[in-house]
């Protein structure tokens, strides 16, 4: 509500100080008209008549708020009439603008060239601009109205015969003011790469949202090296030219050309920015940080708002004054400029402590939880708008990049000290968060509007008014004597409990009167709880979204879980023991009960293990699980616990993204009722699968081997146990992109090695089970990084042959005994580094020769 407040006011200059307590105003506002509407919702969600009479007391209260509500908004806006404070506006955002039906007229493409007069001139000059001795790509602008022959020119150019000996790939597109983003790069696609290769990358995701991302990579990747020239016609806005201008790789070691024309001056301004860029670069002094961010600033705006935002750069960074305050404007600045929608994340980081490793999952989610997306298609999901948010923070340089997965993905980012002040700053101005430590003071605590705590190391929590409060964090210490409990009945309001980074045991009275927090959304604990049975009171969380209680002591999950049909993560597993054995029941009771895990509470942590004698890291879900129909995440599944009903109901769960299940099964019918059911997930993207132990007998890995057509989306794949050779539906998962193997005791890798979008490849504990691992002529054609951790292994040799894994550039091997060493890494052209850890490694002169004989020159590095 607030944000959408925000795109719709235009906040005058003057009356600063008034100004800013009247929006606080409207803020405390906007956030109790969101309680009271969530609480309303909460309400109406009980299915009996019976439930809805008892409830006609809250329904009163309810009705008493919005009274009060309506009040305050009169007086607001009294307030704002009386002091002329903010005026709305009329403007249309640009997601609710419709596309504008304009007939094209494309008259100028068919004249011949005996027809045109006065053109042989410039069709000379934009000849030349093409002849380029630099390599990598040029743009060229041609701008004017309309009938000047902005088209006609360039299509002159493009059919002559000396443009066609300078260019191998061509392509025209026409962008007008109705374009469509994925049609102009599918267009690009096929024009450039051709159809062929669009074809290829619908099938590769088939079954998913083809993403402007996935067209962008493809062209990027496959004109890189390539002499292209590509005109680009009618282009109206910036934005158009933002969208498109990544598909053509700047850097390339060949040239390339694209061409714009437009009506728009400001549009071809884009194309010639390297004096307004030079005078902001020595605005920014040559500091890292002032750059950074105020280049992210730049790539989404035009060349007059660059011109204001050189001039509202201070001036002490120009004189080489690195103070704190100087860089502090800069990211001030940026901020300013961020979309509405994006403010409310941004500021949203200063609950995680200073150069803290944040997981965007996590982010997200929590993202999600909060409200600040609350936008979901067919096409694309909460989680795939809430990454676009990250993503364009990202690209604003306000946070930084971290950790990537093998796709290029980013799984964790960190904020910079500076920004991290700016968003504590603000934070603290709009008087909504609250960071709590040991300097704390009393008074701070006290504050009503508070909507979000986090906590570092300190307990100050008790005694606070958390009535109002929407998410509480806690970052602490190991616990010093007894803890206040942390679900509190006055946390009414609450839609975020993160105690993923609280370093003590959660305990099971933390829980206990969980269900009372109604409008719960997201709920992590972490770290080894003490948790050993969830209550039943859990179902009353009808909006929960996310459920992370992972290395627990509880053995299952309450029927009532499947009343939460918003739920879209649930993970949990169970601390699996390393002396627990049902054979020798003894030895188990002898190291829970010595004095050591006596003294560290092992009675409370026993009561949930022996509710379950089973070794299993998995968790028994019960029956009803199929009607979780947003479930995106489940794990971990005990199949040899869950029964067979319940088993073939996940197959319902069609919007699956990631399974991961444990046991044998204990019968067939368990085993063949999982793989049914998996073969219907047809968005599912990461699939693990594994035994309890990596026992010699038919289970569940055995009985994928029956699956009769393969996962269309998978991408990432973990199988551990038994398996003696690879199923053959794997080798017709196209978009697989990482596999995990252990304990599967192959003899050949078969059809893995055909995997056209494989790129880590990891095989663990005897995984492969022969003595020679050969990686021949045309295998793996995008393979980047092997791991091969072996242990106790029949492998005694590594070989690469020519015209194998022209992509590789990663080899990491530990604690293999290779008798007869690694060979053929000449053969790996873009091979960058080998690792060795353990083992035995016979031919090393032999290695470190072939190594210092590689074109590359890859770091070789052996540790006995």
């Amino acid at each position: 509500m607030m944000s959408a407040f925000l795109r719709t006011t235009n906040v005058a200059e003057g009356n600063a100080e008034v100004l800013k307590a009247y929006l606080e105003l409207i803020r405390d506002l906007a956030y109790d008209t969101e309680d009271c509407l969530e609480e309303f919702m909460v309400s109406i969600k009980h299915p009996s008549m019976l439930q809805q009479c008892f409830n006609l007391g809250a329904r009163h209260r309810i009705a008493i708020k919005i009274r009060a509500i309506k009040q305050r908004i009169q007086e607001l806006n009294q307030m704002r009439k009386m002091y002329n404070l903010i005026q709305l506006t009329d403007t249309i955002s640009d997601d609710m603008k419709g596309d504008f039906q304009v007939t094209r007229n494309f008259a100028a493409l068919y004249i011949q060239e005996a027809q045109l007069v006065g053109f042989q001139r410039p069709k000379v000059e934009l000849l030349e601009m093409t002849s380029s001795k630099t390599d990598g790509r040029k743009v060229v602008s041609i701008v004017g109205m309309g009938g000047l022959g902005k088209t006609t020119l360039p299509k002159k150019v493009y059919d002559s015969k000396e443009l066609h000996e300078r260019f191998v790939n061509f392509a025209w597109i026409t962008v007008s003011q109705s374009f469509s983003i994925m049609e102009i790069l599918k267009d690009l696609i096929k024009q450039l790469l051709g159809e062929n290769s669009l074809e290829d990358l619908l099938k590769k995701h088939q079954g998913v949202t083809l993403l402007g991302k996935h067209c962008t990579d493809l062209l990027r990747e496959q004109l890189e090296g390539k002499r292209y020239f590509v005109v680009l016609d009618d282009l109206w806005t910036i934005e158009a030219w933002n969208s498109i201008q990544f598909a053509f790789p700047e850097h390339s070691s060949e040239l390339g050309c694209v061409v714009v024309t437009t009506r728009i001056t400001e549009v071809a301004q884009v194309c010639n920015e390297d004096k307004i860029l030079d005078e902001i670069l020595k605005k920014c002094g040559g500091l890292p940080l002032a750059i950074v961010t105020i280049g992210g600033l730049l790539a989404n705006k035009g060349i007059n708002e660059w011109k204001s935002l050189r001039d509202q750069l201070p001036s002490q960074l120009a004189r080489g004054d690195p103070s704190v305050e100087a860089l502090k404007q800069v990211v001030t600045l940026s901020y300013n400029h961020l979309p509405s929608h994006l403010k409310p994340c941004f500021l949203y980081l200063n609950l995680f402590p200073e150069d803290f490793e944040i997981s965007r999952r996590h982010l997200v989610n929590r993202w999600i939880a909060e409200g600040f997306i609350s936008i979901g298609t067919a096409q694309a999901t909460l989680e795939d708008f809430a990454d676009n948010y990250f993503y364009e923070l990202i690209s604003r340089s306000m946070i930084q990049p971290s950790k990537l997965d093998v796709q290029g993905n980013v799984k964790t980012c960190r904020v910079h000290d500076i920004v991290h002040d700016i968003a504590v700053t603000i934070s603290r101005q709009e008087n909504h968060v609250l960071l709590v430590d040991e300097q704390t003071r009393t008074a701070a605590l006290t504050k009503e509007s508070i909507r979000h705590v986090s906590c570092f190391g300190t307990r100050k929590w008790n005694g606070m008014d958390l009535s109002r409060v929407r998410s509480f964090t806690l970052f602490s210490e190991p616990a010093r004597g007894p803890i206040a409990p942390l679900c509190l009945p006055q946390l009414k309001m609450l839609r975020v409990l993160d105690l993923k980074n609280a370093r003590f045991k959660a305990r099971q009275q933390d829980i206990e009167i969980i269900g009372l927090l109604l409008h719960l959304k997201y709920l992590h604990f972490h770290s080894e709880s003490s948790v050993y049975t969830l209550p039943g009171s859990m179902g009353n969380l009808h909006g929960l979204q996310t459920l992370d209680i992972r290395k627990s002591n509880f053995a299952s999950l309450p029927t009532e879980i499947t009343k939460l049909q918003d739920l879209r993560s649930l993970r949990c597993s169970r601390i699996r023991r390393a002396y627990f054995d049902i054979s020798a029941p003894k030895e188990f009771l002898r190291d829970v009960f010595s004095l050591i895990n006596l003294c560290g509470g092992a009675p409370k942590e026993f009561k949930g293990f022996s509710s379950c004698w089973s070794d299993s890291s998995g968790i028994r879900v019960p029956r009803g699980m199929g009607s979780l129909r947003e479930l995106q995440i489940l794990e971990k599944v005990d199949i040899e616990r869950t029964s067979r009903k319940a088993i073939k109901e996940l197959g319902e769960l069609t919007q699956l993204r990631k399974l991961v299940v444990r046991g044998r099964g204990d019968s067939n019918k368990k085993c063949k009722a999982f793989c049914e059911a998996a073969e219907k997930l047809s968005s599912l993207r990461s699939l693990n699968v594994g035994t309890k132990e990596p026992l010699e007998e038919a289970g569940v890995l055995d009985m994928l081997v029956s699956f009769t057509s393969p996962l269309p989306c998978l991408e990432r794949l973990k199988l551990k146990g038994f398996l003696q050779q690879v199923p053959a539906w794997v080798g017709e998962c196209v978009s697989l992109v990482k596999i995990d193997l252990k304990c599967c005791k192959l003899k050949e890798l078969g059809a893995l090695a055909q995997l056209p979008n494989l790129i880590q490849l990891r095989l663990l504990e005897d995984a492969y089970d022969a003595e020679k691992l050969v990686f021949c002529r045309d295998a793996f054609p995008k393979l980047r990084i092997l791991s091969l951790h072996y242990y106790n292994c029949a492998l005694r040799e590594v070989t690469f042959e020519q015209s194998t894994s022209p992509n590789m550039e990663t080899i990491d091997i530990k604690y293999c005994d290779l008798a007869s060493g690694i060979n053929g890494i000449e053969n790996l052209p873009k091979l960058k580094e080998v690792y060795i850890q353990g083992g035995i490694l016979a031919k090393q002169d032999m290695l470190k020769e072939e190594a210092g004989r590689h074109r590359n020159h890859p770091v070789l590095q052996i540790q006995g």
